[in-house]
């Protein structure tokens, strides 16, 4: 059960498909196919479903700039200042740069509860 788990989330990790991991979760930089090209499960079930991403998000690219201050201020000289002015712009850009895998990990989590279409893959 636990490595199921371990490996749904990695397909999302991976922008798979969680059902079968082989269809493409993006058929652009930011936007979503609608079903998998391999299985045709549904990515979302309902208007604003993947709004739970946008908490991943936020966690990932906080945990960026906040892990990021704290080894530059264990290891390097600079002021408070200098460090603001390296990691201010790193969270203003962390969650484009975090948004596809926020997209494909929530969507992984939403498959983990049982929220899309298809039953869980026979294998």
């Amino acid at each position: 059960m636990l490595f199921e788990i371990l490996d749904i989330l990695s397909r999302g990790v991976k922008l798979r498909c969680p059902c079968c991991g082989q269809g493409q979760l993006f058929k652009t930089m930011f936007r979503t196919h609608d079903r998998c090209s391999a299985c045709d499960e549904r990515f979302e079930r309902e208007p604003g479903q993947s709004f739970g991403s946008v908490y991943i998000n936020l966690g990932l690219s906080g945990t960026l700039a906040t892990t990021g201050y704290f080894i530059t201020h264990t290891f390097t000289s600079l002021t408070m200042l200098q460090q603001l002015n390296i990691w201010t712009p790193v969270a203003a850009l962390g969650p484009f740069l975090f948004f596809r895998l926020a997209i494909g990990l929530w969507t992984s989590i939403i498959f983990l509860g049982e929220g899309l279409y298809l039953q869980w893959p026979n294998q």
